[in-house]
């Protein structure tokens, strides 16, 4: 069994790595890809979110209901959300509107307020905005995130941190192979030298031959794996997933933060005075009441 897999190994090495790579830069570009239309949609929605806080604030408009509050603001930002396709292609296509194969085409409006869209996953987490405790909004983001398929799914079957994982390791994992097939290499091809008979290099023309086609493929797979390693690693540096979906998941952390202390400051703030104006009605109750006190005493 060992055989056969040095044998393989010393022989079709660079054709694995390169079929490895070739999977890698499908995942890749799948990944990157999915990434940049998840920025374009989650910045339009945030875009709109700190908009729409920011407005009420100037205006001074109150909270009230919480509950009431988040579907009424979430019910403007969806208004004014563009209604062309932003994450599936299609800059034209609208909801009424469908692809030549018949498939529909989603528009950022009919998305976000889907079953899985920010606005459900939003108002399913109301409870933590009811809360005068500041919640774990790193915790928050990645709870609502986690119900869009398109944040999590590659290609809609293929966990996106996974794949990105696997894209990270690759290039080290060339070199890893490459060295590993040189050595493979080098160790199938030794036994090769007993067989050569010095006295008549001759006669061993062929066996010196295979010799060294064997050395030099076994140098070609540590020059194959640092090759495959330095395409990846490029666009690793040029490109990267991780550092796209890291700056997507603080725009929504921040448009989160900023809707609760808006919420929690305007309903602290109505608190406060209503527990003044109650102040202020008990000191004018007192006052009436000594004024009438002592109104008496003097008729008397």
């Amino acid at each position: 069994m060992l055989e056969l897999v040095l044998s393989f190994f010393s022989t079709y090495l660079i054709e694995f790595m390169g079929g490895a790579l070739a999977i890698g830069l499908v995942f890749r570009f799948a990944a990157y890809r999915s990434s940049k239309n998840d920025n374009a949609y989650y910045s339009s929605f945030t875009r709109e979110l700190e908009l729409n806080v920011e407005k009420d604030k100037e205006s001074g408009a109150e909270v009230g209901d919480i509950d009431h509050y988040i579907s009424e603001i979430m019910g403007r930002v969806s208004k004014k959300l563009p209604s062309r396709s932003v994450r599936f292609g299609g800059s034209d296509k609208t909801e009424d509107k469908e692809k030549d194969d018949g498939k529909k085409v989603l528009s950022l409006r009919d998305y976000v307020s889907g079953k899985q869209g920010l606005i459900t996953s939003i108002q399913a987490e109301s409870s933590v905005f009811h809360h005068q405790t500041p919640p774990n909004f790193p915790e928050l983001t990645r709870r609502i995130m986690g119900q869009d398929p398109s944040w999590t799914k590659v290609m809609k079957h293929f966990p996106i941190d996974g794949v990105a994982r696997m894209i990270d390791i690759l290039p080290g994992l060339f070199i890893i192979l490459g060295v590993f097939g040189t050595f493979i290499g080098i160790s199938m091809a030794l036994p090769e030298i007993a067989k050569i008979d010095f006295n008549d290099l001759d006669a061993s023309a062929d066996t010196l031959m295979n010799f060294v086609l064997s050395v030099t493929y076994a140098m070609k797979t540590s020059i194959a794996g640092i090759f495959f390693s330095l395409i990846l690693t490029v666009l690793n540096t040029l490109s990267p997933i991780k550092e796209v979906r890291f700056r997507v998941f603080k725009k929504l952390e921040v448009s989160l933060q900023m809707l609760w202390y808006h919420i929690q400051q305007d309903v602290h703030a109505d608190k406060s005075q209503e527990a003044m104006m109650k102040k202020l009605i008990d000191v004018l109750d007192k006052l009436d009441k000594k004024l009438s006190d002592d109104s008496e005493d003097k008729a008397s």
